[in-house]
């Protein structure tokens, strides 16, 4: 692929998926900056307990939705939309299936609450926030589903916007609960929940969009299928058990060995893990724009496409990863007493604490990014691998040893620690194991192929005619087939130019047209993708000459098929 489409892909989903990702974030982080001012530190350490129930359900959610849309995005990109759509009605029935399972816990509180660590001093405050989360639990997984596939059928705009339905309907409605009616914890937690419900609501619009590929039905899912999700979705989703399991155990280790101020060091370690939803925020923009961009180009065996995306993903990494690094140090006691901590003498160390944590955003990054790719590439185990050292026992070792001696310094230095030691592996499998290799042989073209982009003109009539003409010198293709190649992408050009560029005018986008032609099984197989905004020449307004020239089009050829793809018209052609 010609850099200049998958550069401007990957752009378009990074920035729509990052809007996303920080507007969740966003909302975390005022979520729990309102409730440790207006309910105090004993509801700070609430919200810091529960968060491994979000993550629990955060774990379903992107595992099945992942999973599934790594395989979804890659028949797409093959244009297989049938099997496609299979794939996505039963990740739809799983779903469904494993929402309600989260159900279970409310009839069974008590022990659920033990395991959480929530101690007798906050069961109160637990029990009202939680009891309105669980009864919510179905809600949770399935907009984690429902907002990659959005994003997977070429909608991350609607992903974007649903995110600020609910950080806005969230922030709003904490504000009215907690602040004007004065029903405290209760209120954050019902707000929530709400939010969480109109971004469903938002994102199943969707699915009565003309141009989507993907249809809203449901389907009973196969053990085969539960499978795939969980494998191809496991190094992505499982960061979320593994960051609740975490957060148990240091949440544990700072209650026991903190002595007095063990209370004080688990709410800072909220404090901590609430900023690091930033970088996380923005890291997991980036990595789900790679997968789904990936996952795109593995179906259409476009190996440079696919490592386009891989360099801009880590340039994206490491560029935000060490600005937010060096505002998380210099501003450290500002981000404390944003929620709430004042103390003098607890933000000194709080702080020290917070600027060591700020050294591991700038490894975070590339370590998120190459687990995606590895995922997106089908090299699960790798995948799988990197997030459970990562994310849970290189974690938990170190933390097992520092935390005891330092406490909450301790913790920040574990963090530190596993993401140098995570990205030196990833060095090591560059050297042994390349990716470049492994992606050439399994996905790269076996066969005779082409393709060359130019910019949509009349004056790259003559270059298209000489590349056709040469390429069907080359292959030995038949007169008869090479004029109706030749035809079929000069009409098409002058089509695109007549009727898809109507409000260029209004805009200084340049815009190309790529033009792919593949061998196979005797047929050639033609695809000309252009980035001119929406547009299908076998539905426009045309004049009777081009609408002749079009259905003349459709008989000459095997196979002729329209769809709209990350951000571009895709015309497949079988001749």
């Amino acid at each position: 692929m010609d850099t200049k489409f998958a550069s401007d892909a990957y752009r378009y989903f990074l920035i729509w998926g990052i809007s996303a990702s920080l507007a969740i974030t966003i909302c975390t982080i005022v979520d729990a900056a309102l409730v440790g001012n207006l309910v105090g530190a004993e509801g700070l350490a609430v919200a810091n307990i529960s968060t491994p129930v979000f993550l629990l359900y955060a774990l379903f959610g992107i595992t099945i939705g992942v999973g599934a849309n790594v395989q979804i995005g890659r028949l797409l990109g093959a244009s297989d939309v049938h099997t496609a759509n299979r794939v996505f009605h039963s990740q739809l029935g799983v779903g469904l299936i494993i929402g309600a399972l989260c159900l279970c816990p409310i009839f069974f509180k008590d022990a659920y609450f033990s395991f959480l660590g929530v101690t007798k001093e906050l069961y109160p405050l637990a029990e009202q926030y939680l009891t309105v989360v669980m009864w919510s639990a179905p809600i949770f997984v399935m907009y984690h589903i429902l907002s990659v596939s959005v994003r997977t059928d070429s909608d991350p705009k609607l992903a974007a916007v649903a995110s600020a339905v609910v950080i806005l309907t969230n922030l709003s409605l904490d504000l009215f609960f907690m602040k004007v009616l004065g029903i405290g914890i209760i209120g954050a937690s019902a707000s929530l929940c709400i939010a969480e419900t109109l971004g469903v609501l938002v994102l199943l619009i969707h699915f009565i969009k003309k141009d989507r590929l993907l249809k809203l039905r449901l389907a009973c899912p196969s053990i085969s299928d539960v499978w795939k999700f969980v494998y191809n979705g496991f190094g992505i989703g499982a960061a979320n058990i593994f960051g609740a399991v975490v957060m148990l155990v240091f949440n544990t280790l700072l209650l026991r060995y903190g002595g007095e101020s063990g209370a004080f060091y688990v709410a800072i370690y909220g404090v901590i893990y609430t900023v690091s939803t930033i970088p996380a925020g923005i890291f997991e923009g980036a990595s789900g724009a790679l997968s789904t961009v990936t996952s795109f180009f593995v179906g259409e065996s476009d190996v440079d496409g696919i490592f386009i995306v891989l360099r801009k993903a880590l340039i994206v990494a490491v560029f935000s990863g060490g600005v937010l690094a060096t505002l998380c140090a210099v501003f450290s006691n500002l981000i404390l007493k944003f929620f709430g901590v004042r103390d003098i003498g607890a933000v000194e160390n709080a702080s020290m604490a917070m600027r060591l944590f700020a050294l591991s955003m700038v490894f975070m990054g590339i370590n998120m990014i190459i687990t995606a790719f590895w995922q997106s590439i089908e090299r699960a185990k790798l995948a799988g691998a990197m997030s459970v050292l990562r994310n849970c026992f290189l974690l938990l070792a170190i933390g097992t040893i520092l935390i005891p001696r330092e406490n909450i310094v301790g913790l920040s230095a574990s963090y530190v620690c596993t993401e140098i030691f995570c990205t030196l592996g990833i060095v090591i499998v560059y050297i042994f194991r390349s990716s470049k290799k492994y992606v050439s042989e399994k996905y790269g073209m076996t066969g005779k192929c082409m393709e060359c982009s130019y910019r949509i003109e009349k004056e790259s009539m003559t270059q298209i005619s000489e590349d056709l003409e040469r390429i069907c010198e080359e292959w030995e293709i038949g007169i008869k087939q090479a004029f109706v190649i030749n035809f079929i992408c000069e009409e098409l050009l002058l089509n695109i130019i007549k009727y898809g560029l109507s409000n260029r005018s209004a805009s200084n986008k340049e815009h190309y047209i790529s033009i792919k032609l593949l061998e196979k099984d005797g047929d050639y197989i033609l695809r000309i993708r252009d980035n001119v905004s929406l547009y299908n020449p076998f539905e426009s307004d045309g004049d009777e000459i081009d609408a002749g020239v079009l259905k003349l089009i459709q008989k000459k050829t095997k196979y002729c098929d329209y769809q709209r793809k990350m951000i571009f018209n895709n015309l497949y052609l079988i001749i």
